[in-house]
């Protein structure tokens, strides 16, 4: 027996196929190892895509290298050894239609062959004489199978933007990574530069890759060689369910898929808003292939073939093709709204409500009103990137506003108006002009620079949550809230300005969690007092604290729950690793946004020592900040900036997210 085939869906683009001159020599290649080296035989079928990539990017005196050749048939022989094991994993019966090796040989076999294919490939690639790759295809087989294992453990977990990228760039984008940089590795016989950046693009281009697998997964219409909806049904979280708002796994088929594609504001599905993140995505990695490899069409070829397949699957899915679809709704219905109110009259409202910020001159001054901490930072930044950051605030205020502000609105009036401000954002990030200036400027901006609206869209929906606010059993729970109210916005601004690295991705949305638990603890009474609790509760068991108790502090009637000081501090722990994991990625920022960066940190993270110097009174006190507080707390976070950038190493060859995730 052999390694399974190359079977990926996304492979069938359009009539690829493999260049026949490149199998012919990789066959050659494997024949003479095999004999040589008494080693597994690896299958070469199929796609063959991670040695075509390395091929796209391989100068044409190296495509009949020996070294070259070797390379990508031990990345190949790795790729063949995580599909027999990827079978044993999901318990999966066919591959392509077709019985898999598992289901044909058995567990034990198929996991030994993998084993053979696996441990073979390393003396593959001995053979090409770099230890530079050597080096690089170790870290990216040990990142592979890393990632394959944290999926694994995350099953039936909500994933943030960040996690389910990280897992993804590991188990899949790490050995197109490799693929990429193999030219350059085995030319220069070290790792420098310019493999790194190529590195980076074949990640990009891996990423990429799962996530058209992860689109296609979700619709029953797809010829995937395998039943729709299976990583769903394993519990593993995929990008798209983000898209449609989901917060689980708790839907039967019927009902997700309804969700899934039952249309909402700005005339979209959420697949159809996926599909738009999709061809974003797509055209960036595409543009930036042509820019370091303008002779080759191959890469840009298959792009655009995995974009048409997800197309041509989608447009059957809007028609009425696929399977499992009975009653799935097919009207215009906003997801999220209850019923009762005129999501016309709303949108109206809102865009009314919208249009009086007026222009950028006085969104800068509305932000400064409502965020004098983040204020305070922003003035750092140079003057283009601060008016964008000024509106990227005075979106998110705005919109905590639409709920915080009209206290006095029915539950489904504030539904109604949130799926209008909702809509608003998808017509703007789709180059439609909505007539409101902070959303056409900062959300056309966004899509100018490659951007999914998906963070804008997060926010909302963890505003929303406020309107029927229920109370958190666990830091788990409210970290989601988090994510969608905090967390997001740091990773909007990153992505922003050009980082998209998982690494960094993560410890942005560290940041964020860091600064939300401050913002609670710094609020506990006053939130009180409007009927909502952000404390964990399970957080209160252990301390052996009702809140029946701190609502009675609150409104002046009790002293402070014993144990109560106890509680405050131990968040403030939790969320004093989260602002220490943050810092460790500002340096991998660009440079004129780290400072304004390490310092809001460092002023927000100052609020905890306010709190503490309350004597963790934050029921009938609200610590503050002076600006002469603030000055101080800036300067040390320049420092520690300072601090940072000569720890700070470009390549992390361990992810956290493998040793535990940053945030839960």
């Amino acid at each position: 027996m052999t390694g399974s085939e190359e079977n990926h869906p996304v492979g069938d683009g359009r009539g690829f196929r493999p260049d026949p001159a490149f199998v012919d020599a990789l066959r050659g290649t494997a024949e003479r190892l095999v004999r040589e080296l008494d080693l597994a035989r690896p299958s070469l079928e199929g796609k063959l895509l991670r040695p075509t990539v390395a091929l796209a990017a391989a100068p044409d005196h190296l495509r009949r290298d020996p070294a070259f050749l070797s390379g990508a048939l031990a990345i190949q022989m790795v790729h063949e050894a995580s599909i027999l094991h990827d079978d044993i994993l999901d318990g999966s019966e066919t591959r392509r239609n077709s019985p898999s090796a598992m289901a044909k040989h058995g567990v034990a076999r198929s996991l030994v062959e993998g084993d053979h294919l696996l441990t073979a490939a390393y003396r593959v690639a001995h053979s090409t004489g770099s230890m530079a790759f050597v080096g690089r295809f170790a870290r990216s087989v040990e990142r592979t199978v890393a990632g394959e294992k944290a999926q694994h453990r995350a099953r039936g977990r909500v994933l943030s933007e960040a996690e389910y990228q990280e897992i993804t760039a590991a188990k899949s984008g790490e050995l197109f990574g490799c693929a990429v940089a193999l030219p350059a590795l085995v030319t220069s016989g070290r790792e420098t530069e310019d493999a790194a950046s190529a590195f980076d693009l074949g990640l990009r281009l891996g990423r990429f890759y799962q996530m058209v697998d992860d689109f296609l997964d979700l619709c029953p219409g797809a010829s995937l060689g395998k039943s729709p909806l299976q990583d769903y049904r394993q519990g593993k979280w995929t990008w798209p369910l983000a898209e449609a708002g989901l917060d689980g796994f708790d839907l039967d088929e019927s009902a997700l898929f309804e969700r899934l594609f039952t249309h909402v504001q700005g005339g979209e599905t959420p697949m159809r808003s996926a599909f738009r993140r999709l061809e974003l995505e797509g055209g960036r990695i595409g543009e930036a292939w042509k820019a370091r490899f303008p002779s080759d069409p191959v890469v840009p070829h298959l792009i655009e073939s995995w974009i048409q397949v997800a197309a041509a699957t989608l447009e059957g899915e809007d028609s009425g093709g696929g399977d499992s679809r009975e009653g799935r709704g097919s009207t215009a219905v906003p997801v999220g709204v209850s019923g009762g109110a005129s999501t016309s009259s709303a949108a109206q409202v809102v865009r009314r409500q919208a249009q009086a910020l007026g222009d950028s001159d006085e969104w800068i001054r509305y932000f400064g009103r409502n965020s004098r901490s983040f204020r305070f930072s922003a003035r750092l930044f140079p003057p283009d990137e601060g008016r964008l950051v000024s509106g990227i605030y005075a979106f998110c205020r705005f919109t905590d506003d639409l709920v915080d502000g009209a206290p006095e609105l029915e539950a489904e009036e504030l539904d109604a108006r949130m799926d209008a401000w909702q809509g608003l954002i998808r017509q703007a990030h789709g180059s439609q002009d909505t007539g409101v200036s902070l959303l056409d400027e900062v959300m056309g901006e966004t899509a100018r620079r490659g951007v999914a609206s998906l963070y804008a869209e997060e926010l909302v929906r963890g505003v929303a949550m406020d309107i029927r606010p229920e109370a958190y059993p666990d830091l788990e729970s409210l970290r989601r809230y988090s994510y969608r109210v905090a967390s997001v916005v740091g990773l909007w601004l990153t992505e922003l300005f050009g980082r998209s690295d998982p690494w960094v991705l993560r410890r942005a949305e560290a940041m964020g969690q860091a600064m939300q638990m401050t913002n609670i603890l710094r609020d506990v009474g006053e939130d009180l007092r409007r009927g909502r609790l952000y404390l964990p509760l399970d957080h209160l068991d252990r301390f052996g604290i009702a809140r029946s108790d701190l609502e009675a502090a609150a409104a002046g009637h009790g002293p402070l729950p014993a144990g109560y000081g106890d509680l405050v501090e131990s968040l403030m722990v939790l969320a004093e690793e989260d602002y220490a994991a943050a810092a460790a990625a500002i340096p991998a920022l660009p440079a004129f946004f780290q400072r304004p960066v390490a310092v809001a940190g460092q002023v927000y993270r100052g609020i905890h020592q306010e709190i503490r110097a309350n004597g963790y009174d934050n029921l009938r006190k609200r610590a503050y900040t002076s600006l002469y507080r603030k000055v101080l707390l800036g300067g040390q976070g320049l420092w520690s900036l300072r601090g940072a950038r000569r720890r700070y190493a470009p390549d992390r060859t361990v992810g956290v997210l493998f040793r535990g995730p940053v945030v839960n």
